[in-house]
């Protein structure tokens, strides 16, 4: 069965580039969703992160990448999918940010409504 690739990017700061001092709490609640959504999941620490938002402002970032190899079924699944845009929403807020990324296979997808 053909498997799907989705990956929850971890910001290292705040919208104001404030370091995030909870990063690790968010990478921890991201691999258990993961577990719990898709059956496993993978942290990888990024070296360096950048980010340029609509008003040209760049962020720099030291991001862990949470990724999870999907069976199509779990991956389209509605709840699931709600429950994992759910936790971006819930990140971004309460972690400040400007967008959480979430990519999806190869389409990247800017998630900025909290």
């Amino acid at each position: 069965m053909r498997q799907d690739l989705v990956i929850l990017i971890i910001p290292s700061h705040e919208k104001d580039d404030k370091p995030l001092k909870d990063q690790e709490m968010w990478a921890a609640q991201a691999m258990e969703l993961f577990g719990d959504l898709y059956g496993g999941a993978t942290a990888f620490r990024a070296l360096a992160g950048i980010y340029k938002d609509a008003d040209g402002k760049v962020y720099h970032d030291t991001p862990i990448l949470i990724e999870s190899y999907v069976e199509r079924p779990k991956l389209v699944d509605e709840t699931t999918l709600n429950e994992l845009l759910a936790f971006a929403q819930r990140m971004g807020k309460e972690a400040r940010q400007k967008a959480v990324a979430l990519i999806i296979n190869d389409v990247f997808h800017e998630i900025t409504e909290y």
